[in-house]
């Protein structure tokens, strides 16, 4: 294009602004914390793999290559403490999560957090920091990563919703014959137990 002045110009960064315009309240919209149970149904399919504040989606070929390798991965089971205690994730610790204003029942903080992280030797900008509950539809682990990207400052990148959950993985390795022979380096103790 050609300004009045006959100079060169493009019209392509207008264009993605007003398309960003248009395209981003969308997204901002679908950037917030949900009830139980209330997960919009687009984002359980299996091929939905990035939440609109930016973080992965993991299922369990996911979850299970990052245990393999068990390195800089912080897995926070976000669970009520008797789910916790009945079988978790190999490694998990227990930070309770359900929704802001929920505080009486939140362990998860940004302090807890922090801390957690930091005696896995690792810092907020190297850790990847995965949360989990009980299957795709619990809420937990989903506001979970809300929290920790859109209030407490952590890269999309480093925070995952391993939508699965625990019950998921466990069945996994429950039925694949490869995944229990090494169940150890998936599952705690109590859930080996349960194979």
């Amino acid at each position: 294009l050609t300004d009045v002045t006959g100079v060169q110009t493009c019209a392509l960064p207008i264009l993605s602004l007003a398309l960003a315009m248009l395209i981003l309240p969308g997204l901002t919209a679908l950037a917030q914390e949900v009830d139980k149970g209330k997960i919009p149904a687009d984002q359980l399919a299996a091929s939905f793999k990035k939440l609109a504040w930016g973080s992965p989606v993991w299922d369990v070929e996911e979850a299970v290559d990052a245990l393999k390798k068990g390195e800089g991965v912080v897995w926070i089971d976000t669970r009520p403490e008797s789910f916790f205690k009945k079988g978790t994730v190999q490694g998990a610790q227990l930070l309770i999560y359900n929704k802001k204003g929920k505080d009486e029942e939140n362990t998860l903080t940004p302090e807890s957090l922090e801390k957690v992280i930091t005696e896995a030797g690792l810092t907020k900008d190297t850790a990847t920091v995965v949360f989990f509950c009980q299957g795709p539809e619990c809420h937990r682990s989903y506001n979970a990563t809300h929290a920790a990207v859109t209030e407490w400052g952590y890269k999309p990148d480093n925070i995952v919703w391993f939508r699965a959950g625990y019950p998921l993985l466990f069945k996994e390795v429950k039925t694949n014959a490869k995944l229990k022979r090494k169940a150890k380096q998936y599952l705690c103790d109590e859930a080996v137990k349960q194979l």
